[in-house]
């Protein structure tokens, strides 16, 4: 009896159901953690950064006499078919207030009348000259050679490289140098105002700002971090000496990204570097159009990711992830399970909400965010496309092949 007893205790156990396990409520906590870990990595990848580039602005200020006792400043503008800015580009440096300089202006195998605008400009001005580069030397981009024999004829103790569709205020080049002697800098790097174009425009424009400073690690700018570097090609201010101690241009002569490359090049040989917007002092129209943002990145944009397929699948994966997903999330889960992707939404549009009012392009542009890295996404796949299928880039009407480009990028 006692055996049966317990047989059928044993068959009672054995047959005894499982208490059914709440799969919906699994679900649920997994989303609500995986939204609130996505939103702490954006948050504490992306804010720093932002405010970074909200504190660090280079402010006007009234130029003074102790100014003119500063080192001389060799501006140099390569420039290549730019007659419709030249002009009022090379005159905005003349009319520098307060510091000492020379301009080289560099007429880059123009077909157009860009020299000899230049040459009109010099006429009147002894501070100006002209150098003319009718051929290009094998293993040198063209503006990376125009920059280095500039520099090589230069005779400022500090040089700036520049574009010749940048506007200065009079002022501009005293509040750099204030900047650089105040800190003791190798290099300054600034960040001209965009003038606004058409709302996409903005948003694309204001969206890549955003992703300049969040990749670039503004906040670890002064420090010996070797990740955190910048440089801007609308204005690279550099100590000479410096300068010409780690070659100048050459180790970047194939580097299609030069002007972020020379913070690289900096950052790598201990030089002390920062960077900061300087909305009241530069300005510059980046492109006429959106589709002229678009096509602006042809020949940068693969350039950007090493020309690695690998590169350009990964960024696409994160920006998808990252920024698309949680739109996506917010909208289909419901209450708890969606609220950190709700708060990653929130955090990105409160960060490029920042970059579209420093960019000028205005609050109202914040909506726009989700297009706008869609966009961005597209600009960098056309970028690798037609980069491969001609295999090589063109750049200011010369065509440089990957075979050259790919084991030339400095890294």
């Amino acid at each position: 009896m006692t055996a049966a007893v317990a047989g059928r205790g044993r068959r009672g156990l054995m047959t005894c159901p499982a208490v059914p396990r709440d799969d919906t409520a699994e679900a649920i906590l997994l989303m609500f953690l995986v939204g609130w870990i996505l939103c702490f990595l954006v948050a504490a990848w992306t804010i720093p950064a932002m405010i970074a580039l909200l504190l660090k602005q280079l402010r006007s200020r009234p130029v003074t006499d102790e100014f003119l006792s500063g080192p001389l400043i060799s501006v140099i503008i390569p420039a290549r078919n730019e007659e419709q800015q030249i002009r009022q580009s090379v005159q905005s440096v003349l009319q520098s207030e307060g510091v000492r300089l020379e301009l080289i202006a560099v007429n880059d195998r123009s077909t157009d009348a860009t020299g000899r605008l230049m040459e009109q400009v010099a006429a009147d001005d002894a501070r100006m000259h002209v150098i003319h580069i009718s051929e290009l030397p094998p293993g040198w981009l063209g503006k990376n050679h125009a920059m280095h024999v500039a520099a090589q004829r230069a005779a400022g103790s500090l040089l700036l490289f520049t574009d010749g569709d940048v506007i200065y205020k009079p002022e501009a080049l005293a509040m750099a140098l204030a900047h650089v002697r105040d800190h003791q800098l190798h290099h300054l790097c600034l960040l001209p105002r965009m003038l606004p174009g058409r709302i996409l425009e903005n948003a694309v424009v204001a969206f890549f700002g955003l992703s300049f400073s969040i990749g670039m690690q503004l906040q670890w700018i002064r420090t010996r971090w070797p990740l955190s570097y910048a440089g801007v090609g609308a204005f690279n201010l550099v100590d000479a000496e410096f300068y010409r101690g780690f070659g100048g241009h050459q180790p970047i002569a194939l580097d299609v990204l030069d002007d972020v490359k020379l913070g690289k090049l900096v950052k790598r040989y201990g030089g002390r570097q920062d960077f900061q917007s300087a909305p009241e002092l530069l300005s510059i129209r980046w492109q006429p159009s959106l589709w002229g943002v678009i096509t602006g990145l042809e020949k940068n944009g693969f350039a950007a990711l090493n020309y690695s397929i690998g590169g350009i699948c990964l960024v696409t994966i994160v920006f998808l992830t990252g920024m698309i997903l949680p739109y996506a999330a917010a909208a289909f889960l419901p209450g708890a399970a969606g609220s950190g992707f709700l708060a990653t939404v929130v955090v990105w549009h409160v960060v490029y909400g920042a970059a579209c009012v420093l960019s000028g392009a205005g609050f109202a542009v914040t909506a726009l965010f989700p297009l706008a890295a869609c966009i961005m996404v597209f600009a960098f796949w056309r970028s690798a496309v037609i980069t491969l299928k001609q295999g090589g880039i063109r750049w200011r009407d010369s065509f440089y092949p990957l075979s050259l480009l790919r084991p030339a990028v400095y890294r």
